[in-house]
């Protein structure tokens, strides 16, 4: 059994080029909007819950076996289970994008890409994600909001 879930989790990366998958059924819009600020976030971690999903699935699995053994167990699946959940979630440092556009105001855009500090106009793609592209300060000027 284990075997086999190592073969799945390294086939797993083996993806192809193409139409991301999560936007099958979406509407997608893609808008201009201005970069008001740019500040870095720390994500919230599921690691905790890996690793004690994988003690628990370690020990079950050892359960038939002395103490020694259950330990042992337990201890490698909550390094497997953290190891894994960690690699899943990538880094927990990403970025809090204050965009506006005169259509839909300010609003907030958290991502992981980081777009380079110079970036003072944005292309939105909106579908099940939203994504930012850093784009040409000419395609914002016209989206200025006016403010009275």
């Amino acid at each position: 059994m284990k075997k086999s879930l190592i073969a799945l989790l390294l086939l797993s990366g083996c993806a192809s080029q193409g139409v991301d998958r999560d936007d099958q059924g979406h509407i997608i819009k893609h808008y201009y909007a201005t970069v008001e600020s740019i500040e870095k976030v720390k994500l919230s971690s599921e690691v905790g819950t890996g690793i004690m999903v994988g003690a628990g699935v370690g020990l079950a699995e050892d359960l038939d076996g002395n103490t020694e053994d259950m330990i042992s167990g337990a201890i490698a699946g909550a390094l497997v289970g953290g190891l894994f959940t960690a690699l899943f979630e990538g880094g927990n440092t990403a970025y809090q994008y204050t965009l506006n556009d005169a259509e839909n105001g300010e609003f907030i855009v958290i991502q992981k890409k980081k777009l380079p500090n110079s970036t003072r106009c944005v292309r939105v793609k909106t579908g099940n994600k939203v994504k930012l592209e850093a784009a040409n300060n000419s395609f914002c000027i016209n989206n200025k909001s006016t403010e009275s």
